[in-house]
């Protein structure tokens, strides 16, 4: 068993944004579309799912003992579809801006209260989804083929320290209030 290895994480200021998905929308092409406009309209690297609530009338999910390398010969991707209403108690996943994919797993309960779980293929939102995602500034998420698992893993970057928006807009601010203030004061006398 190879030593663990001490990584310090990349890290940056968090954004949450929030959002809610409508009965019958699709819950994958959803959650992609709304991290690609996320991802562009907050100028980061890396999007994540920070919490997620509502149902689903139908799931598509690939089960744990998906394997490429285990010595597997059952095909390892064990897809099963589910069309029965879930509540969704889990939702998690990371979202790359360079379009090398994304990797999603989701919580389901059932009726009887019992749980399944596995990687998101696809669902189909019943009465609402409400998700908030994350993105991290100075993060960069990608994905390259790991060749001891079989599939594209993630990798984190650390990028190097940008002020934000809200950085340059207070100076800005400030300069204008107080150039306001001593324009006023001149005028008064």
């Amino acid at each position: 068993m190879p030593e663990p290895r001490l990584i310090v994480p990349p890290c940056g200021p968090m954004t949450a944004h929030c959002f809610r998905l409508h009965p019958g929308e699709e819950l994958m092409p959803a959650l992609k579309q709304a991290a690609a406009i996320i991802l562009a309209r907050s100028k980061c690297e890396s999007a994540f799912i920070i919490t997620a609530v509502g149902s689903l009338e139908r799931a598509t999910i690939r089960l744990a003992n998906a394997s490429r390398t285990d010595g597997d010969d059952t095909g390892g991707n064990d897809i099963r579809a589910y069309n029965q209403r879930f509540e969704v108690v889990s939702l998690v996943g990371t979202f790359s801006a360079d379009g090398s994919g994304c990797h999603v797993h989701i919580s389901l309960a059932d009726a009887k209260g019992n749980t399944i779980g596995g990687h998101l293929i696809d669902g189909t939102v019943f009465t609402t989804c409400e998700i908030v995602m994350g993105t991290a500034d100075n993060v960069k998420f990608t994905r390259t083929m790991d060749d001891t698992t079989g599939y594209n893993e993630l990798e984190v970057s650390q990028l190097p320290k940008q002020q934000s928006h809200v950085g340059k807009a207070i100076p800005a601010a400030l300069m204008l209030l107080t150039a306001g203030f001593i324009a006023g004061r001149l005028k008064a006398r």
